[in-house]
């Protein structure tokens, strides 16, 4: 729903949906900049973060604290922050490697941070990937090694095919 549609539904009081509500970019941004005056990160960066930067370094004790397991990043009373993290991650997807966030089928709520919807993102990508909002958590929180190591390992990948598919395009 672009602005003028989301403001003439404002204007007749038709009621938003929750899909709508959750994706509304302006609750987007409130939220990623929360996460990030939590890690103490001034801006996105202009390129992904490079294999064994400084900040990635310093990032992967912060997440990992936060997120120890799937099962404390779920409970309800880290739903904040792990929305917080999730529209961040989304906004670092978006920015730097062209994704959109679109709404998936809900799998019920063992497969979600939300109670009625799935958040994705669809890569711009030659095939258009789509990967939910919680299997990219899964999968961070999986990666021991280091979880915000392994958000910015993803991001530099999907970033690489978004310029591949832009430099086709060219």
């Amino acid at each position: 729903m672009g602005n003028d549609e989301q403001q003439l539904s404002m204007d007749l009081g038709v009621e938003q949906t929750e899909w709508g509500k959750w994706v509304d970019p302006e609750r987007r941004r409130v939220q990623a900049q929360k996460f990030m005056d939590y890690a103490g990160i001034r801006e996105i960066p202009s390129e992904p973060w490079p294999e064994d930067s400084a900040e990635v370094k310093r990032l992967d004790p912060i997440v990992s604290a936060l997120f120890p397991d799937l099962a404390t990043a779920m409970a309800p009373e880290n739903s904040d922050l792990s929305d917080a993290f999730i529209c961040f991650m989304g906004q670092c997807f978006i920015e730097l490697a062209g994704a959109e966030w679109i709404e998936y089928e809900w799998p019920g709520e063992e497969c979600t941070f939300y109670p009625h919807v799935n958040p994705a993102l669809r890569f711009d990508t030659e095939d258009e990937d789509e990967t939910t909002a919680w299997y990219l958590m899964k999968s961070m929180i999986e990666h021991r090694d280091g979880m915000f190591s392994d958000l910015a390992e993803t991001i530099r990948e999907y970033a690489g095919y978004h310029a591949e598919k832009r430099d086709g395009e060219a």
